[in-house]
């Protein structure tokens, strides 16, 4: 190995080292956001059974047919 291979070899763990916390932490976020919205999804379609038929037909198909004031 040649001095410049090494270099950016130091510099990959380097950065690696560096930006390892940021995405640990988006992890961490993003998992944390799907625990919250599973339940809440879960409470919503028992509430209100014919959302998901709504959403299949109108915003699934690139119909949008919105009801009428």
């Amino acid at each position: 190995m040649t001095m410049k291979e090494l270099i950016k070899v130091a510099m990959f763990i380097l950065l690696t080292l560096v930006l390892s916390p940021l995405l640990g932490f988006w992890i961490v976020a993003l998992v944390g956001a799907g625990l919250v919205l599973l339940p809440v999804g879960a409470v919503v379609s028992a509430i209100f059974p014919n959302v998901r038929k709504w959403f299949e037909v109108n915003l699934l198909t690139g119909k949008v047919l919105l009801p009428a004031a």
